[in-house]
């Protein structure tokens, strides 16, 4: 082989890619990665001086901090596409103040991994009205609960959870799709459960805690009757094993399940995350039994990507649970108009209206100065349930919730509505006094043709006829 010959020539781009137009469009990748990856480099954030190396096929760099919430949640949204999904972190800082973090989650594990044990204090934002998996959060104080078996009561309820899925939506899961996390300490047991399912979530994580909640009563009401009815789940498990999951608390005996876990863009720490100032990382417990649904050449990074409760790489695949108080459970496609609006973006008149706008313009008035966040009819039922924002007043407690939203039923039965609570703590069987429809609702409920009611201009109802049912709630 003669000298000329022994050299390599670069290959021409053009020989590479089979176009023109593809050469543009990767360079204007590479150069969109330079800017991102410079965004990174002079961030406040500093987990480490090493660099994310760059790759074609990798996540875009993107990264933005900010102190607010809301500006974070919102560049998330805005910026995510079915290629490059953002999610927004919280990162706790050493004087207790938390900054939000919006990055590709592969990016912002390479950053996390590289820092301190003890400043991994990161938490996931799960954003109002975002599909999610099944997460928990159990735990008790091991000096009030000294005989307790955290890890079988742990596998109790994973069996009991993985009954009601069949139950309810004929799934067929197993331990396999439980990713069970454990930050165990000796003063305190801990774990965070993952249910990850091929395909499937909960439409956002407030119909997850319905779904939990509903366990949760069943539980309670069958050991307070002493399991003398049948149930077609719980009957199935010993009556030790279902007393083994109450633990003491200092002021009262309840399950060990935190159901305050399920409010609008919680924060829920990440995998290999502790809280500041404490060595207490979550990490995979003993006794996981999860397969991950996708395989990676890097199991940690695996791990985390599936303990992500927001995190899913195509969702227009995903069929959606839902799980409401009145419906029972049910199951939807997902479309990204099933997720809610940013509250704050809503007006008086963007919300969900339902078939009966004479009777949406009812409850406007009764829920003044809030406003109807979203309505769904329930046709087997005779009912529309109201989700209410901008006014959390609650009758049982006669004030405003300090973070629960309230709700309101109408009976087209019985023609009537009243307003019941997410409050699982004081207000979980609260009902409040009805409410009549008025004269002319009931007229229009009565009459043989509907049209009449479903067509009725909403704008020319007499507001004077609701003065009596304004509350100031």
């Amino acid at each position: 082989m003669s000298q000329k010959n022994s050299k390599l020539s670069p290959i021409p781009a053009t020989k590479f890619y089979s176009s023109c137009s593809q050469v543009k469009e990767k360079i204007k990748d590479i150069e969109d990665r330079n800017k991102s990856y410079h965004l990174i480099n002079n961030s406040n954030y500093n987990l480490t001086k090493e660099r994310m190396p760059q790759s074609l096929l990798g996540p875009t760099q993107d990264w933005a901090e900010f102190y607010r919430q809301a500006e974070a949640l919102e560049l998330a949204d805005a910026k995510s596409t079915s290629i490059n999904i953002l999610l927004t972190f919280v990162y706790e800082q050493p004087n207790g103040h938390r900054k939000f973090i919006v990055a590709h989650p592969e990016v912002y594990w390479w950053y996390f991994n590289r820092a301190l044990p003890e400043r991994r204090c990161t938490y996931e934002v799960i954003p109002e009205g975002n599909p999610c998996c099944l997460y928990l959060d159990l735990e008790y104080q091991n000096d009030l609960n000294p005989s307790k078996n955290g890890p079988h009561m742990t596998q109790t309820l994973i069996e009991i959870i993985i009954c009601y899925f069949l139950k309810h939506w004929g799934l067929s899961v197993t331990k396999k799709n439980v990713l069970n996390l454990d930050s165990t300490t000796p003063t305190k047991f801990s774990r965070h459960l993952i249910f990850r399912i091929k395909d499937t979530a909960f439409t956002d994580n407030i119909n997850a805690g319905r779904f939990i909640k509903s366990i949760c009563g069943d539980i309670e009401e069958y050991i307070a009757t002493d399991g003398v009815a049948f149930h077609d789940v719980l009957s199935y498990f010993k009556r030790e094993d279902l007393e083994e999951l109450f633990i003491e608390t200092g002021k009262r005996k309840k399950l060990f399940i935190d159901t305050a876990v399920y409010s609008r863009n919680r924060h829920f720490r990440i995998y290999k995350a502790t809280k500041w100032g404490k060595l207490s990382h979550l990490v995979r417990a003993k006794d996981c039994k999860f397969k991950p649904i996708k395989e990676n050449r890097d199991k940690e990074l695996e791990i985390f990507l599936e303990s992500l409760v927001t995190y899913f790489t195509n969702k227009s695949d995903l069929h959606l649970l839902e799980f409401t108080d009145e419906s029972g459970p049910d199951l939807i496609k997902y479309e990204r108009s099933t997720q809610f609006k940013n509250p704050s973006q809503l007006t008086r008149d963007q919300y969900q209206s339902s078939p009966y706008p004479a009777i949406d313009k009812f409850i406007m008035g009764i829920v003044k100065p809030g406003t109807i966040r979203v309505s769904k009819y329930f046709d087997d039922r005779q009912k529309i349930a109201y989700e209410i924002i901008g006014n959390r007043y609650c009758a049982n407690v006669g004030r405003q919730h300090k973070s629960n939203n309230v709700y309101w039923i109408a009976d087209l039965k019985n023609k009537i509505v009243y307003q019941k609570c997410h409050d699982q703590e004081d207000c979980a069987d609260f009902k409040s006094e009805p409410i009549p429809f008025t004269d002319e609702l009931c007229f229009m409920l009565d009459e043989d043709d509907d049209d009449i009611f479903f067509s009725i201009d909403v704008s020319c109802y007499d507001d004077s006829n609701l003065s009596d049912h304004n509350h100031s709630l």
